[in-house]
């Protein structure tokens, strides 16, 4: 199930909370980042730029389209294995918040 919702932070800026089965966090317009909180479950603080996103999301296209599960690090430094369904699912994920970026 993958949730996007409006939130206001004490500073006045305005976040869109993202939650999917792989990848949840919070994403602003202002800075084109997304706060990264959880990976499946794991929690994280880590901030990706869109750059890194889509250099994410070109890896993960290329697993896909040879159907492999494939490997990816939180605070690189746990490697965490994502099988075949996971890979798409988080191509999917990663488009959406690509987009409301």
């Amino acid at each position: 199930m993958k949730t996007l919702r409006s939130l206001t932070v004490e500073s006045g800026v305005q976040l869109l909370e993202y939650t999917g089965h792989i990848f949840s966090g919070n994403f602003s317009k202002d800075d084109h980042s997304f706060y990264l909180k959880r990976v499946k479950h794991l929690d994280t603080q880590s901030t990706l730029s869109t750059k890194q996103i889509a250099q994410l999301r070109v890896y993960l296209t290329q697993k896909d389209e040879l159907n492999e599960s494939c490997t990816i690090t939180v605070n690189d430094q746990i490697p965490l294995l994502l099988n075949k369904e996971e890979v798409h699912e988080l191509l999917q994920e990663l488009e959406t918040i690509s987009e409301s970026i």
